[in-house]
This record gives structure tokens, sequence and C-alpha cells, in this order.
């Protein structure tokens, strides 16, 4: 390091430089970063009746892919199950299947999901999971109806 150069000087320089490399070059396009759209993140909890068998091949969670790659509305990116409480022998069971998906355009992939999800005769009490200005929100599945915007606890 050389003399009188502090860590903060060097950290005030290197975000000089990084805000140098953020202009638009006079075209007004902006940076690339800048034309991409954002990534937001969404999941869907799909309740389970106890003692349901699980789907080791996955296909609820292929067919959600497909079509919302289909529709453009987004990427499914992963899949989990989530447990309950233990029972009186010990064992975990499966309460609900949950998907991650990303997407660009969250309202679209809401409408998607929402119509996808009813098509592949998800039960009462699915969940569509999203954020909006920093509140977490979601879609509930009830009776052939769907709950919009509502809190998310």
């Amino acid at each position: 390091m050389h003399e009188g150069l502090t860590v903060d000087k060097i950290m005030t320089r290197q975000a000089g430089k990084m805000s140098a490399n953020t202009s638009d070059n006079g075209t007004g396009l902006g940076t690339l970063f800048d034309q991409h759209p954002q990534t937001a993140f969404v999941y869907v909890k799909i309740p389970l009746k106890l003692h349901a068998r699980s789907d080791p091949f996955h296909q609820r969670e292929n067919e959600l892919a497909r079509l919302l790659q289909e529709a453009k509305a987004g990427e499914v990116i992963g899949w989990g199950q989530s447990l309950g409480d233990s029972m009186q022998d010990g064992a975990l069971p499966v309460i609900y299947q949950r998907i991650d998906i990303t997407t660009s355009d969250i309202d679209f992939a809401r409408t998607t999901l929402r119509s996808e999800l009813e098509t592949l005769g998800v039960p009462t009490g699915t969940e569509i999971h999203y954020s909006r200005a920093g509140t977490m929100l979601m879609d509930v599945y009830r009776r052939q109806h769907w709950q919009l915007d509502q809190p998310s606890f």
C-alpha cells in the first residue's frame, strides 16, 4: 500500500472506477445491466394430504416449468417439500410441495400461474408467494377462486 492511502481512499477510488464503467457512453442506452429487466422471485406452495404419495418424477413441477416457459412468464429454478410437525411415531409428514420460480414480470407470472395451477388441478389452499415494494404478499386458491394480494406472514 502506498503511504497516505487509507482503506477509505481506496474504496472511494474503486467506487469512482465502478461508476465510470456504468456510464451510457453518450448513447442514452445505459449499461448492459440497465437494459435487462430485474428478476423477481416467486414461490408456489401446494398443500399435500397426509400420507399422500410423493411424486418421485416431479411431473407437476416439470409440467409447470414447461407451461411457464411456453408463456414466457418465468422459469422454475427448483422445488422441494416442507415437512410438518413430528407425528406420534416420530415421522415427519410432508405437508407442502414448494416450487421456486424467477420472472421478470411478476404480474404476468402470477396471472399465468393462477391459470396453469388450476389446469393442473391444485387443491384449495395453494399459495403463490411474492413481494411488492418490500411487502410479502400471496394469492390463495380457495374453492375454485383466487384471493389476491393477501398478506403473507
